[in-house]
């Protein structure tokens, strides 16, 4: 059967850059940045750099950028890589000839272009931090901190995904030195198809879920996309066309949230958690219930624990989920996980029971500032789930409704919600009509119990009480 392929989409994690030379070659792992980075380095630059600023230079560059300091954004990074003095990294300072994301550089390879004409979409810069999402300009505040390290021109251009004028005519027969294109025999069925910039995973995932809008023709609520995978986060999508003024839009971020760019006229507010499942793969491996057999008879145990504890609120294990450190709501430098509240009793279901708990009780954290942003709508919000640990986990989806107290549902046909995404924005460029206002299809919905409330109400102190009691501990909290 023969068929056209129209355009090809990229969604991306982020935040991806990686440093290539002068003919585009990627340096290796030691100049590449990533969300996932917590090296002692990084930790101690993002330290540094808090301790410097003023508190309105924080505020300001937060504001802007929609991005706290952080080791999981690119300044710290960056600084890190440029201030390092040893001879191996000077070596490869002077190598570095752009950063560029995945995206880019293989659409550099495919089209036969140079990698200094392909930008960066709005979408994948705004998660490094360095980007004005109302302007979709470079921040000033943070290249006037980073031009102290290194020359400016290291950081790619900028563009919206939709980037017709070099991304229109596909692969090219011929790369811009002269030479062959190898791939335009390899993927003949490209050659004509029209290619665009990468787009964020968490916003594409917004996108897939139906919760690229503020709501459907035909539902009033204003829809959260809550995602639990390996990670786990709650986002909202609102409109916000770029400020080529520089006026001051009305929105202000609350912190512990981000606020990236989906694209030039939409803008993803949220919270995210370097673990979601994660922490659950973490307890099955410790407590060998990597079966699926085993597993499933331990969440039983668990859902009848959970019952218990909704009817008598009876104290338990507390968690603070921070395996991999914290982004939202804190964003403390250097967090790690702490367990409390164990005796001689403590069994492998408490654990897995404090695992659940205490991600839904971030999750909340970060639910309940989204809710709190005023940006129209009737103030009635529904979760909408998405992610195999969520989709596959009725426990999970009823724990999270208990404890925000806000339906959570299921889409029926919003699967692989991140490729639907990609797909939605794109036909969306091609075709106006592909309206991104989707009615949902519920296939589960998850109604909050309220005999639940007062469960988590305790539940939230005791672990906000442990997370404020061990992060006087942490690596750079001395801040």
């Amino acid at each position: 059967e023969s068929y056209n392929i129209t355009a090809l989409g990229f969604s991306t994690f982020v935040m991806n850059l990686v440093g290539v030379d002068e003919f585009g070659q990627p340096m290796g792992d030691k100049a590449t940045l990533s969300y996932a980075c917590n090296r002692a380095d990084v930790l101690d630059t993002c330290s540094r750099i808090d301790r410097t600023l003023s508190p309105d230079t924080k505020q300001s560059l937060y504001q802007k950028t929609g991005a706290p300091l952080h080791p999981a954004y690119a300044l710290p990074q960056l600084l890190a890589f440029y201030d390092t003095k040893d001879s191996d990294n000077a070596h490869l300072v002077e190598k570095v000839h752009q950063w560029k994301s995945i995206s880019s550089i293989c659409l550099s390879r495919w089209t036969g272009q140079s990698h200094t004409q392909i930008p960066i979409s709005y979408s994948e810069a705004s998660w490094t931090g360095l980007l004005n999402f109302r302007s979709c300009t470079w921040n000033d505040e943070a290249m006037s901190i980073l031009e102290k390290s290194c020359n400016l021109k290291v950081l790619p251009s900028l563009s919206d995904f939709d980037r017709g004028d070099i991304l229109a005519d596909g692969i090219s027969q011929h790369s811009h030195d002269g030479t062959n294109n190898s791939y335009w025999t390899r993927w003949p069925e490209l050659r004509q198809s029209r290619f665009f910039l990468g787009i964020g995973d968490g916003a594409a995932a917004n996108i897939g879920s139906k919760c690229g809008s503020l709501s459907s023709r035909d539902d009033s609520k204003r829809r959260i996309a809550v995602t639990i995978g390996t990670s786990a986060a709650a986002r909202l999508c609102l409109p916000l066309e770029i400020d080529t003024n520089h006026n001051h839009s009305d929105i202000v971020v609350p912190f512990g949230l981000f606020c990236y760019r989906v694209d030039k006229s939409t803008l993803l507010l949220g919270g995210a958690l370097t673990d979601g499942g994660s922490i659950i793969e973490w307890a099955r491996s410790l407590f060998n219930l990597q079966s699926t057999e085993s597993f499933t008879e331990c969440l039983e145990k668990v859902a009848t624990m959970y019952g218990d504890r909704c009817s008598s609120s009876s104290p338990g294990v507390t968690m603070a989920p921070f395996l991999s450190g914290e982004r939202s709501t804190g964003f403390r430098i250097g967090a790690n996980g702490c367990i409390s509240g164990i005796t001689r009793e403590t069994s492998s279901i408490d654990i897995v029971y404090a695992c659940l708990e205490s991600v839904v009780l971030r999750l909340c954290a970060v639910i309940k500032l989204l809710t709190g942003v005023s940006s129209g709508g009737d103030g009635e919000y529904i979760l909408v789930a998405s992610g195999n640990a969520l989709e596959n986990n009725h426990l999970w989806r009823q724990m999270l409704a208990d404890c925000c107290g806000i339906d959570i549902v299921v889409d029926s046909d919003a699967n692989e919600g991140t490729s639907r995404g990609v797909a939605l924005l794109v036909a969306n460029k091609l075709c106006n009509e592909c309206s991104l206002k989707e009615p949902l299809v519920v296939e589960n919905k998850s109604v909050p119990d309220l005999k639940a409330t007062n469960n988590w109400k305790k539940a939230s102190l005791a672990q906000e009480s442990l997370i404020e009691a061990v992060s006087s501990t942490w690596r750079g909290s001395g801040k």
